[in-house]
């Protein structure tokens, strides 16, 4: 090809048809502009290609972790849940009124369902923070998606993990001792419980009720955070799965 266009110009100027010539190079420029221009967006295209397939892997990466996290929300909402209910059962009754409507293998599963309060959401910072430390964040191109990550792992977790902090240390430190000492209650490494004793139980149970209302104001703040983590999770799960389609 290089020939054919070398033997024409060749041509051109032997015959002294310059002008000719002159518009034969200004096409031939032409042409190898576009030639260029054509290689620049091929090459532009196939780099596009490229990273729309490495979003790709990043979002499916995410997607397991941010599902995995809304399964164990899930759990643990339920268990917080039963333990403010079982912690308000508590409150608002008398020892009399539940010694005499339940046996004590349900008053013990009432005090388990308090001590199960202490379970915690552990958030999975490990794919996010990868992203961030390697600049892979920059690779997802929607910019809520991005917002939306941000505001989940920077401020959301964090903000719930200080109020789990404290109720986490009001439980270990209160009321699981409490519970132990003055109740006869524990709990096994099997999730095995302690069939109370009436007399004891009724004895402490006004200690019982304040201990209840010292924990029932810092779970239900950690229900609030939990929910509204579950609900930015929920969230970007529908968005990286709508991006994914585009």
């Amino acid at each position: 090809m290089l020939r054919f266009f070398r033997q024409i110009r060749q041509r051109l100027i032997t015959d002294n048809k310059f002008s000719k010539y002159l518009l034969y190079a200004v096409g031939e420029i032409a042409l190898v502009v576009i030639g260029i221009l054509i290689a620049l967006q091929v090459d532009d295209w196939a780099k596009r290609k490229d990273l729309k397939a490495i979003e790709n892997q990043t979002y499916a990466v995410l997607l397991t972790s941010l599902r995995k996290d809304s399964l164990e929300l899930v759990r643990i909402i339920d268990i917080q849940y039963k333990s403010l209910n079982a912690q308000n059962t508590l409150i608002n009754s008398s020892a009399k009124e539940l010694l005499d409507k339940n046996t004590s293998q349900q008053i013990s599963e009432l005090i388990f369902d308090v001590h199960n309060g202490v379970y915690s959401f552990f958030p999975k910072y490990g794919t996010y923070n990868s992203l961030v430390s390697n600049k892979g964040i920059d690779l997802i191109s929607s910019e809520k998606i991005k917002s939306d990550l941000i505001d989940l792992y920077d401020y959301l977790c964090p903000r719930y993990e200080n109020v789990d902090d404290v109720n986490d240390k009001k439980f270990q430190n209160v009321l699981i001792p409490f519970l132990q000492r003055e109740i006869g209650f524990y709990v096994t490494s099997d999730f095995e419980i302690t069939i109370i004793d009436p007399d004891r139980f009724e004895e402490a149970f006004a200690e019982l009720q304040l201990q209840c209302g010292n924990v029932n104001f810092l779970t239900t703040n950690s229900i609030f955070g939990l929910k509204n983590i579950q609900e930015r999770v929920n969230l970007l799960i529908k968005e990286i799965e709508s991006q994914r389609k585009k």
